[in-house]
């Protein structure tokens, strides 16, 4: 296992390489290049512009410029940002608890509540408790997640006052766990509703497929009792795959917690890289997009790793 996963990182090297390469020249190609931050700047001259770019290093060919910033990378040096005049790692840093909670909670809320209702379509299939859940699923994955998180503030926030518009907390003040708990129910909510419902629709047909094993046919006329038969057997058999979709699903919560950042001032990588593109503060993009790079590696990584652990059948060389 250790040899595969070594394998697998250094298969990940030039995937990464290419993908910095891509966003490194896609903000090349920006209008107004990496010092497009600066131009919003008033009474500033053409010569001050050119200054700073010598000073940054953006006169030099393209190749040169890639070559340093991924020297630099490597070395833990991220640059600075041209907003917040910090060093583009510990900003990074600062904001990534705030997005790691996020994730984790729409990833616990997905799957506290897609695996009973995945395994109560199944087991209903065809009846009108698999279809009202069939149903509920194709909503959930239809409803535009910017919208949803609109409406879930206009209702819970505004009318009904049940909870707060946005942050993390009350500034200034030491907050709690049910504080914190108020503040992160409605981005939860948000970020997991399309995960819920593709978590539930996706195990609901892996259960289904295991329940039509000749071996589960057995056990039923064995005389097993239907919960031993559908959470020892079919459950276990049909969560491997399962477990390997959730793993490899990981960074759209990533991608996701964008938009709910946004919509619910949510402190975390998603709001930067959205204040640093409307700002064109290139250093922190280039440092958030290669941060969001290696989530996907590594999750695809934790994928493989898990299912080799659940299923005694794979074998990685």
């Amino acid at each position: 296992m250790l040899k595969f996963i070594v394998k697998r990182i250094l298969q990940a090297v030039p995937i990464l390489i290419g993908i910095s390469v891509v966003a490194f020249v896609l903000l090349q190609l920006t209008p107004g290049g990496p010092t497009a931050a600066y131009r919003g700047i008033a009474n500033i001259r053409g010569e001050d512009l050119a200054r700073i770019e010598a000073e940054l290093g953006y006169d030099r060919p393209i190749v040169a410029q890639y070559f340093t910033w991924l020297g630099s990378f490597i070395q833990g040096d991220w640059g600075i940002s041209f907003v917040a005049r910090q060093p583009v790692f510990d900003l990074i840093m600062e904001r990534l608890p705030a997005t790691l909670l996020l994730m984790a909670a729409g990833i616990t809320v997905s799957l506290i509540i897609s695996i009973p209702l995945g395994l109560l379509a199944a087991i209903k299939r065809d009846t009108w408790i698999d279809h009202t859940l069939t149903f509920a699923s194709f909503v959930g994955l239809s409803i535009p997640v910017f919208w949803l998180g609109l409406m879930l503030i206009v209702i819970f926030a505004v009318w009904l006052d049940w909870f707060p518009t946005g942050g993390m907390g009350p500034p200034g003040e030491d907050i709690d766990i049910l504080t914190r708990i108020r503040y992160l129910t409605l981005p939860t909510i948000t970020v997991s509703m399309v995960s819920l419902s593709f978590f539930t629709r996706y195990l609901r047909s892996s259960m289904i497929e295991t329940m039509d094993e000749e071996y589960m046919r057995f056990n039923k006329a064995r005389g097993l009792p239907p919960i031993r038969r559908y959470l020892r057997h079919a459950l276990r058999n049909a969560g491997i795959p399962f477990v390997t979709v959730v793993a490899i699903h990981i960074p759209e919560f990533l991608v996701g917690t964008l938009v709910v950042e946004t919509i619910f001032s949510w402190p975390g990588t998603g709001r930067l890289f959205w204040d640093s593109a409307i700002r064109f503060d290139y250093p922190v993009l280039m440092g958030v997009l290669v941060l969001g790079s290696l989530m996907v590696v590594a999750s695809n990584l934790l994928a493989d790793v898990l299912y080799s652990k659940l299923d005694p059948r794979v074998r990685f060389d």
